[in-house]
């Protein structure tokens, strides 16, 4: 019997979806970035920092502990395979819906831990109570859309996302723009916006799958839906359906990966929390959101995508195929060996995937990394007017380009090992990710201490280790000699009050971009065509 996903369309709907991923990252954070640059010029400092920093910081608890592993659980369960269709989809159905009461009780308690935590300063600033109740409401709102964010991305629905978090997105940069530049309602505008994003979300989604299964029922082709959904009553819990033992137990194990992971992604904010005023907070925020788009426009599509293929294109290693084995040893001996063969070929096509992306993601990141530091300052006054030049924000941002190329290779070989690793491979993964974590956030406090922000930055960077799947000596050479004249060039040309140092200082970025492109272009070229293989589907 065949699968109901073959490899080839697992990596053909897989690809496709990070190019819808990739385009809504690209489309919405350049119309966000416009907005939002706007909006960080004509609000105070402190306001920006809290609203960045402290109140993203309890959204960003209360989402991952509520949902993340649940959501990467549910990821390798296949709902569309006709054999064991209702079984899953009802596990899948209940245990989605656990999010939200879990949510419930996390935002008591976090929404009261930064109340009793915040200084006095903090507390001073208008409307922080209200603006931190707002964003602990938009939170559990999108929990609400959790369901059926969890639907569409298990059956690869990537347009359906993308429509609707692009929408979402848009809604809340003009809201932000509306409150915060021409209302100036301050913090509380901030969380009115977030609201309205929430509640995007939650009328995209739930729209979608409603009006889809009524089109269903009247007897119009969806083929999306003809198998897997008759009637609403399936969207929701029921109380009599048990969840499977083996996603209660994945979603266990994937907790603690959340914790490791909201460690590495938010550590920085609870040190920054404790240990700075809100107007470095708020430096912080715009260097880390500036530097970073590299990341949601490219590496995070990708590593989402690769989460979703991974355990399709190493299917036997996310199958209890020991279950299955004691009770087939009588099996012939033929299908057992023809079994192994094509298990063989999963794993050599699914290992070329992954080589290829992880190069490709290298290239990508040494080009920031290279560039980056000699034009941070360069690009910050150009943006925001001058108004962190007396700041380290340069500086800060230029060491935030080189932790991108840390970030390039971390994310897809993380999906890699969440993906299709057994259930005691990822117990031994756990615990160490933990030990890894709580050690990051020692070095990210004593770096805060030693460098100040530049030292969050550095702790990150130790916190994650280099592949050995390193580009040409060639391209590596170009990418230093580049990297050397562009920061001399920097120190010793470029000058924030003249055009013609700066048009010079420009001049040679672009030289030295070209040499460098031409190389990966010469010496790459092997690499470039295996990832056009990959893009068009032509590799089986």
């Amino acid at each position: 019997m065949k699968q109901p996903q073959t490899e080839s369309n697992v990596l053909k709907n897989g690809l496709v979806g990070a190019f819808y991923l990739i385009g809504l990252q690209i489309i919405s954070r350049l119309f966000t970035f416009i907005i939002n640059t706007l909006v960080i010029v004509g609000v105070d400092d402190s306001i920006f920092g809290v609203s960045a920093i402290q109140y993203q910081l309890l959204s960003s608890i209360i989402l991952f502990l509520s949902r993340e592993a649940i959501r990467r659980a549910c990821t390798r369960v296949n709902i569309t395979d006709k054999l064991n269709n209702d079984n899953n989809l009802k596990s899948v159905i209940n245990l989605s819906w656990l999010v939200l009461p879990i949510g419930i009780g996390l935002s008591i308690i976090f929404e009261n831990f930064f109340l009793y935590t915040s200084t006095k300063e903090t507390l001073e600033i208008l409307n922080y109570h209200y603006g931190l109740r707002l964003f602990t409401i938009s939170s559990i709102l999108e929990l609400l859309s959790e369901p059926m964010y969890i639907l569409a991305q298990n059956l690869l629905l990537f347009k359906i996302r993308t429509t609707v978090e692009g929408f979402a997105l848009f809604f809340k940069t003009f809201s932000t723009y509306y409150f915060i530049v021409i209302l100036n309602m301050g913090l509380i505008g901030f969380g009115y916006a977030q609201i309205l994003y929430s509640l995007t979300l939650v009328i995209g989604y739930f729209g979608y799958f409603l009006i889809n299964i009524i089109n269903n029922n009247k007897n119009k082709d969806n083929k999306e839906f003809s198998n897997c959904f008759k009637s609403i009553d399936q969207l929701f819990p029921k109380f009599s359906t048990r969840i499977d033992r083996n996603l209660i137990k994945l979603s266990l194990l994937y907790t603690w990966q959340s914790i490791y992971k909201l460690l590495l992604q938010e550590g920085e904010k609870f040190v920054l929390f404790f240990s700075e005023t809100n107007q470095g907070q708020a430096i912080f925020a715009i260097v880390s959101n500036l530097g970073s788009l590299i990341v949601r426009f490219l590496f995070l599509p990708i590593e989402e995508t690769c989460f979703l293929m991974f355990p399709k294109l190493f299917p036997t290693i996310n199958n209890n195929n020991n279950n299955n084995n004691n009770n087939n040893n009588n099996n012939n001996n033929n299908n057992k060996n023809q079994e192994n063969n094509n298990n063989n070929d999963d794993f050599k096509n699914g290992a070329n995937v992954l080589i290829v992306i992880m190069k490709f993601l290298i290239l990508v990141s040494l080009v920031f990394t290279c560039f980056g530091p000699g034009f941070s300052h360069l690009l910050l006054n150009l943006l925001y007017n001058n108004k962190f030049r007396d700041t380290n924000a340069g500086v800060l941002l230029g060491f935030y380009c080189i932790y991108v190329g840390f970030l390039a290779i971390n994310g897809v070989s993380e999906s890699f090992v969440h993906s299709v690793a057994k259930e005691d491979q990822l117990k031994t993964v756990n615990w160490v990710l933990i030990i890894i974590g709580f050690i990051y956030l020692l070095f990210t406090l004593i770096f805060c201490k030693l460098f100040q922000n530049i030292g969050i930055i550095l702790a990150n960077c130790l916190n994650i280790k280099l592949s050995n799947m390193i580009p040409n000596k060639m391209v590596l050479l170009s990418f230093i000699i580049s990297f050397i004249i562009t920061n001399l060039s920097n120190k010793y040309i470029y000058n924030a009050v003249s055009f013609k140092s700066t048009c010079i200082h420009l001049l040679i970025g672009i030289i030295c971009f070209i040499q460098t492109c031409t190389f990966i272009y010469l010496k790459e070229w092997v690499s470039i065509k295996e990832f056009k293989k990959i893009l068009s589907n032509k590799n089986k």
